[in-house]
């Protein structure tokens, strides 16, 4: 009977261990967009980035003015922000509109950002 009990204990703190190296957290990202003459929404992408993955995992619209302040679940240690003047209205970057990215490293579970959008190719995905 107590090998039945320590099996089971032994594998819920298995499971719980597991769980807590895997759990993401509520993070606070907030910044400014600039250079946003294009037409149309600004379209702001997260990427949870934890080791040298990078995952999408929000997407949001910047205000009117280019502020935003999002609450995003990251794991990793790093976000990475990428705003697209989206002009033809499609949600992604295509060829010609402005766009800008920028990393940053997550402190006290709160990060702020600058974009400047710019001309330049879309940036291809791995």
């Amino acid at each position: 009977m107590l090998e039945k009990w320590v099996t089971i204990v032994t594998g819920l703190c298995a499971g719980a261990l597991a769980l807590g190296c895997s759990a993401s957290r509520e993070v606070e990202v907030t910044g400014s967009v600039s250079g946003a003459s294009a037409q149309g929404d600004v379209v702001l992408e997260f990427f949870d980035i934890d080791g040298a993955e990078k995952t999408s995992v929000h997407t949001a619209k910047a205000g009117s003015d280019g502020t935003f302040a999002e609450k995003v679940d990251l794991a990793g240690e790093k976000v990475l922000v990428r705003a697209i003047g989206d002009s033809d209205g499609n949600g992604a970057c295509s060829a010609g509109e402005l766009w800008g990215e920028v990393t940053a490293t997550i402190e006290e579970d709160a990060v702020k950002v600058a974009l400047t959008l710019s001309a330049a190719p879309c940036p291809k995905e791995e």
